[in-house]
């Protein structure tokens, strides 16, 4: 009985830890009254080294990318509502960026996220609504145009040694 007690607790203490490990907030796309969650996908960095000449190392670069051509998740229409729950981060500090597509991966134009043309999802951009206690009901102001997207949060702690990013990919066909 005690050794399935152990067992128990450990795995109780596992689970605990992964869930700190996934992000509280969440966006779903929202069409005819239903909710589609996006899933979180976190970014991956490549780091190209800069030149050395003689003993001095240049500044490397980094190019952070979203494996695969295409989102998952695709919006209906070029002014798609989303549900975003904020949990404890601020809805001012979530940006939309668009991505540059390849034929295997879709790359973030800036390794630094306020180096991106960001949309910052505010009253200027966005259409805001209050929806339930913790979430928002948001739709873009103007179109987007066909491609990849993310959202991002410019406030979110940074994840590894490269600092990766959790983010929401979704497609505009």
């Amino acid at each position: 009985m005690k050794h399935m007690t152990s067992i128990t607790v450990l795995a109780c203490i596992l689970l605990a830890m992964h869930a700190t490990d996934t992000p509280a907030q969440s966006v779903s796309l929202y069409s005819d009254g239903k909710s589609y969650p996006i899933a979180t996908q976190q970014t991956q960095t490549e780091v190209k080294p800069g030149w050395k000449i003689v003993d001095i190392q240049l500044k490397s670069t980094l190019r952070r990318y979203l494996w695969g051509a295409h989102a998952k998740d695709l919006a209906d229409n070029t002014r798609p509502q989303f549900i975003v729950d904020t949990d404890t981060l601020l809805l001012s500090d979530m940006v939309l960026i668009k991505l540059k597509t390849r034929k295997e991966y879709r790359r973030i134009p800036e390794a630094e996220l306020h180096n991106n043309k960001c949309l910052y999802v505010d009253f200027n951009n966005f259409r805001i609504e209050a929806y339930g206690e913790e979430a928002f009901l948001i739709q873009p102001l103007k179109a987007l145009e066909s491609g990849e997207y993310i959202f991002a949060w410019t406030s979110k702690e940074r994840v590894g040694e490269l600092e990766d990013w959790f983010v929401w990919p979704f497609s505009i066909k």
